[in-house]
């Protein structure tokens, strides 16, 4: 299955309600599922903002407890748009937008890939991650992915 990895708490937070995009600097043409692969990295040190949506998602100790080096859920990757086509100029924007965006880096010339429904697994999968896209085998992943909840974007 194609997965993704992302560094932390960027993976985590995609398979929750706040981030409805992950922002890249290239486009995908790919829709489907899409594993998502927590990497080892992780950014701890981040914008008060976005460490007051970490808190509310994960709780305040989010910064030791998100898993790394694991798959943890997939996603349903449904867009690709350019970032300069979503939120730019626009004032009047919702609150689950506001939030969106400051889970990920908007910044003109960048691609936001939409998901819609995502599942988190109840058990992470052990996995060491790529960069860009890579495959894993169906069968490391069935068992999580029944085990696991569907929810609606």
């Amino acid at each position: 299955m194609r997965t993704i990895s992302l560094w932390q708490p960027w993976a985590s937070l995609w398979l929750s309600p706040a981030k409805l995009h992950e922002t890249r600097h290239w486009a995908t043409p790919y829709r489907g599922p899409l594993m998502v692969h927590a990497a080892k990295k992780f950014v701890k040190d981040v914008e008060p903002e976005l460490s007051t949506i970490l808190d509310d998602e994960f709780g305040w100790c989010w910064d030791s407890d998100l898993p790394t080096g694991v798959i943890i859920g997939m996603v349903d990757l449904v867009d690709c748009v350019p970032t300069d086509d979503l939120y730019y100029g626009r004032n009047n924007l919702s609150v689950d937008e506001l939030i969106d965006k400051l889970c990920g880096d908007h910044d003109w010339g960048r691609f936001a890939w939409r998901r819609g429904s995502y599942r988190r697994f109840k058990q992470p999968i052990p996995y060491r991650g790529h960069q860009s896209f890579f495959d894993v085998p169906e069968a490391i992943v069935k068992a999580q992915m029944e085990a696991s909840e569907l929810r609606a974007a």
